[in-house]
């Protein structure tokens, strides 16, 4: 195995608390883990942590740096999974390195077969190969479809709280959000359609949806797209659809894909990007997809679109969707699990936070109100310059629990309050991570 940064997991251990990594690891061993493989039962393990810190990683390494007294322990922010690819994806990217030349690829036709038959098999979509369109990521895929129907100054409306690279994505094209805030209905995030709907002005051109949504972990179901749908065709916007977290879906829902829908028009309004990134933990691959069923609008965003793809992304990207399905489907009630975890512990354990109870993504959205009360983050927000109490209480967790959360602020009006945090773990992790915030709340 290559060696990595050099780090101590002794230390790492020692301050973070976790303990299964002894012996599976193995104090101060400065190499990974052995690729994973199938038991002979042929179930694979999601539970033994896998250590990314020292890896260049985004989530672990990250965080780190703003803490430099240590007091980091926990990277529960960014969504990527810490577990590791499914070994077909390691397999093929091996493969591939034998030949000792990186030329020019000649075709990425078997790619997109392979995003046609996942699409039809996990999802019912009835894809053309000639209507997908290959990409470097969501991001210059959506960045793409705002060039072409979101001139500058004008409005792209968005249901909040939501993603919020999408708000860099309007800085970056020079389009104002349009935010229409959400309203918290029995437990559930529901839309606030007159709202919305009197958002919809001549200059508002392009709306984003995102499904399921980031962060609240809303999967929308077939009334609520066909109506934002018909809203947006009658009042001529065009629906750029994100799907990046479509495959992650909880028992008792269903993702439905925007060209799906049994409304023609509806679908000819609308482009769509997606990638199998978080299904796989290949966000470092950037390789996805965009597509439409109307080849005038797709035509439309191709002319602003780009994608410089590498060999060993779409290998490995193919190598995924071809082959990564058993080890999905394994992955998928774990991440349920997780979620069932966190909301009996969230209610047994933790009386200053609240739980909303996700319909997909690996992603838990938690309410802090009463807990941001009780450390007086708004005052101490003020005192010391922070631009929410959210961020404040990111840095009071940090160091009275070692746990990184998201701040909820950052995800537009309705964030107020909330954190997003990333439960794509061991559940042994998640657990010590809850543990610890626990024991920090309760002397607050």
């Amino acid at each position: 195995m290559p060696k990595i940064a050099s780090f101590s997991r002794r230390n790492f251990m020692k301050s973070a608390g976790v303990t299964a990594l002894v012996g599976t690891l193995g104090a101060g061993n400065s190499q990974a883990a052995s690729p994973q493989k199938m038991a002979k039962n042929g179930t694979f393990d999601f539970d033994t942590p896998y250590n990314r810190i020292g890896t260049n990683s985004s989530r672990w390494d990250s965080p780190a740096k703003r803490y430099p007294a240590g007091q980091f322990k926990y990277g529960m922010g960014v969504a990527s999974m810490d577990f590791e690819a499914p070994p077909c994806i390691t397999e093929a990217i091996a493969e591939r390195c034998e030949h000792h030349t990186w030329g020019y690829m000649s075709s990425t036709e078997s790619l997109v077969d392979a995003v046609v038959q996942w699409s039809g098999t996990r999802h019912g979509l009835d894809l053309d190969p000639k209507s997908v369109v290959l990409s470097t990521g969501v991001y210059p895929g959506v960045i793409a479809g705002l060039r072409t129907f979101a001139p500058p100054a004008t409005k792209v409306l968005m249901l909040t709280p939501i993603y919020d690279g999408f708000f860099y994505h309007c800085r970056h094209t020079g389009v104002i959000p349009s935010e229409s805030p959400m309203k918290r209905v029995n437990g559930r995030f529901e839309i606030d359609w007159e709202d919305l709907e009197s958002r919809m002005t001549p200059d508002t051109h392009a709306m984003i949806v995102c499904n399921p949504q980031n962060p609240t972990g809303n999967v929308w179901t077939q009334e609520e797209l066909l109506r934002i749908g018909r809203l947006c065709l009658e009042h001529k916007i065009v629906v750029l659809s994100d799907e990046i977290h479509s495959d992650i879906v909880r028992p008792g829902h269903r993702y439905i894909p925007f060209a799906s829908l049994p409304d023609e028009a509806v679908v000819n309004n609308s482009v769509t990007f997606n990638a199998i990134s978080k299904t796989f933990n290949m966000a470092g691959m950037k390789t996805a997809f965009l597509y439409s069923k109307n080849p005038t609008l797709l035509g439309r965003v191709v002319q602003n679109h780009r994608a410089d793809l590498n060999t060993l992304g779409v290998t490995a990207t193919e190598a995924a969707y071809r082959n990564g399905a058993p080890w999905f489907d394994q992955l998928l009630p774990y991440l349920d699990g997780n979620h069932s975890f966190v909301e009996t512990y969230v209610r047994d354990n933790m009386p200053l936070v609240d739980y909303h109870r996700a319909e997909g993504t690996y992603l838990t959205w938690l309410d802090f109100s009463k807990a941001i009360q009780a450390i007086g983050a708004p005052q101490m927000a003020l005192e010391k310059g922070y631009s929410s109490p959210e961020h404040y209480l990111q840095d009071w967790l940090v160091e009275h629990s070692g746990v990184y959360l998201n701040p909820g602020a950052n995800y537009g009006p309705g964030g107020a309050g909330h954190m997003r945090m990333n439960l794509g773990s061991s559940r042994l992790i998640v657990k010590e991570a809850f543990d610890s915030m626990a024991a920090a709340l309760r002397k607050a």
